[in-house]
């Protein structure tokens, strides 16, 4: 198993970038070492590779860290996993990106949300990393946070700069995500009901708990929501599934990717001014 670098950025990919060979094969960036497995208390990780753009250092691992062999809901998650290295290895800035179901009718695929809030409808996915740490025997920090801005503004700002010059037709600098726990999409009753009429933006299947665990850590979170379809009953129902997120895929990947990768070349792993560190303390009570 590979030790954990020191490093300050992560990227957590999604469904966006899939097929965009991120980060390979981009101007500028220099790959230190691939395909890391790593060791944690959860069991292995889905490999990272270890990057490196404009001098800054990151780690990126795909999909999330989900892989055949690791789910994404308890016990021994992906978020789980992916997390403890991000901990250990001291990540400040993190990105997150996913394909996500309009639920606002004004949104059409291709379009680019940067979310700056969101709601939780999952229910097997893991809520505190330090509390997962202790039930595995460790003896951890216990921290208690506020989602105030669970999203940070200055990594979003930088996020919504780079959706525009990498082309997407429509940025959105804000946007309500809602997130299911699939990995079933949902029936139009449910768009209707449940989404639509909380005024809910676009509803995907991650985000969570990355979000959580940003905070819990002390790090900045940001994510790219990236329109791939109408919510069902919403616009057109004549679509299917494997052919249209295949197509789909193909024409926005590798924008995603490079927004994402401007993104690292523009932020500053050290600025603190956003206020996202200031909302979590330590806490002896969990």
């Amino acid at each position: 198993m590979a030790e954990i670098p020191k490093v300050k950025i992560a990227v957590l990919g999604g469904s966006t970038t899939i097929g965009s060979g991120f980060p390979r094969g981009y101007e500028g960036v220099k790959v230190i070492a691939d395909d890391l497995v790593f060791e944690t208390p959860f069991g292995p990780t889905a490999p990272f590779t270890h990057g490196k753009v404009d001098g800054k250092e990151f780690l990126y691992v795909g999909f999330h860290g989900i892989t055949r062999e690791i789910r994404n809901t308890e016990p021994d998650s992906s978020g789980e996993r992916v997390f403890y290295v991000l901990w250990k290895a001291g990540v400040k800035k993190i990105i997150g990106t996913a394909l996500c179901g309009s639920t606002n009718r004004l949104l059409d695929p291709g379009d680019a949300v940067v979310p700056d809030d969101f709601v939780d409808f999952t229910t097997k996915r893991p809520q505190m990393l330090m509390v997962s740490l202790r039930d595995k025997g460790l003896d951890v920090p216990r921290f208690s946070y506020r989602l105030h801005q669970p999203l940070c503004p200055s990594l979003s700002g930088l996020l919504v700069d780079a959706c525009v010059d990498a082309g997407f037709p429509r940025v959105f600098k804000r946007g309500i995500v809602g997130v299911a726990e699939g990995p079933r999409l949902e029936s139009p009753a449910e768009i209707r009901l449940r989404w639509q009429n909380m005024g809910i933006d676009v509803v995907t299947m991650n985000l969570v708990p990355e979000v959580f665990f940003a905070r819990e850590i002390g790090a900045c979170y940001a994510a790219l929501e990236l329109v791939s379809n109408y919510g069902e009953g919403l616009v057109d129902p004549r679509w299917e599934g494997s052919t249209a997120f295949s197509d789909f895929q193909k024409r926005w990947s590798r924008p995603s990717a490079e927004a994402i990768l401007n993104v690292l070349k523009a932020m500053d792993p050290d600025d603190e001014s956003c206020g996202c560190g200031g909302l979590r303390w330590e806490s002896i009570l969990l």
